[in-house]
């Protein structure tokens, strides 16, 4: 269940309507709530070790994620809007539409006079069409039209779905540092490491922690049509995409995970991020003797505190540590 600041957070930047956003207040409510350490489970990667002697952070698509609903978007087609015309209107609009793309020029949609739902619009278009023709069981005949119609509208929702997570860039951090699971799954079975960053220390307007927001998880796939669906394109909230971003299934709740999002389109999507110096690295309870070795003489040169995760006699509980370097 959602906390009360939560839901004011998601009313104030990701409502459907854009005219009732107020996205001051949405970072005025997320500020205090930002935890003061997040965490990177790593491993004693090449490219990890890299990474941490850089103090970057890779930022990827949620295309490249191990869930494949992440960031994944749903919506219904037959709700969108359309302008209440002919089908010789439409098709000449249409017409209008590819001359536009095809000239490279840059095309906006008129704005709706006498705005209609397209499902509503196509059945009855079919039955107009459909009234004159002498062909039995006219009803069953339509129906199948509008089922082939639906599924190639579904082809194109996933479609969309794939290329709009292929446009976002999502740093995955979390506010649990001890979780077995994560430690299993994300740090190679307790045998890596985690990075502490201690965002209390980053400036209110600092946008690694003005982009940073918690992760919302839900049971069901988040339906994203009444941001799409809006007769006035003006009312359109061009954040909802990053709200996506921030919908997991709630099986990964154990996560407690916060993301780093910009929008920044495909071509940019996966490239690094500055972090700040760590406030800590903490080894995992399976640590290598070699892998401990390095991250010692790393953490004695740039003076950062080292800690080991040390499980609980006759429990599943970790501990944390200190190391002295």
């Amino acid at each position: 269940m959602l906390e009360r600041w939560q839901r004011q957070l998601i009313r104030s930047l990701f409502h459907y309507s854009a005219k009732r956003m107020d996205i001051e207040r949405s970072f005025l409510v997320k500020h205090p709530h930002v935890p003061d350490h997040l965490y990177k489970y790593r491993q004693f990667k090449t490219n990890h070790l890299d990474a941490l002697n850089k103090n970057v952070l890779w930022l990827s698509s949620p295309d490249r994620f191990n869930d494949p609903n992440d960031a994944a978007v749903s919506f219904d087609s037959d709700r969108f809007f359309i302008e209440d015309q002919s089908v010789e209107e439409f098709i000449a609009s249409f017409k209008e539409f590819e001359r536009a793309v095809n000239a490279g020029s840059n095309w906006e949609p008129k704005k709706l006079i006498l705005p209609v739902q397209q499902g509503e619009w196509r059945r009855r278009i079919i039955a107009n069409l459909l009234k004159d023709l002498d062909i039995p069981d006219k009803d069953k005949f339509a129906g199948f039209i509008d089922e082939l119609v639906k599924k190639h509208a579904a082809d194109g929702v996933r479609r969309m779905s794939d290329g709009f997570r292929q446009g976002f860039s999502v740093l995955s951090l979390s506010k649990n540092y001890s979780s077995n699971l994560m430690w299993s799954h994300y740090s190679e079975s307790h045998r890596g490491f985690v990075i502490e960053y201690d965002f209390s220390k980053l400036h209110y307007s600092d946008l690694r922690r003005r982009l940073c927001f918690p992760v919302f998880y839900t049971k069901k796939l988040r339906d994203a049509t009444r941001y799409l669906a809006r007769p006035d394109m003006h009312d359109f909230n061009n954040l909802f995409g990053q709200y996506m971003c921030l919908i997991k299934q709630s099986v990964w709740e154990y996560e407690q995970e916060w993301r780093i999002i910009h929008a920044i389109g495909p071509s940019h999507a996966n490239r690094e991020l500055e972090m700040p110096e760590p406030s800590a690295i903490i080894l995992g309870t399976q640590v290598e003797k070699v892998d401990e070795g390095t991250m010692r003489s790393l953490c004695h040169a740039r003076k950062i505190p080292l800690r080991r995760m040390v499980q609980q006699p006759g429990s599943y509980e970790l501990k944390v540590e200190d190391v002295l370097v």
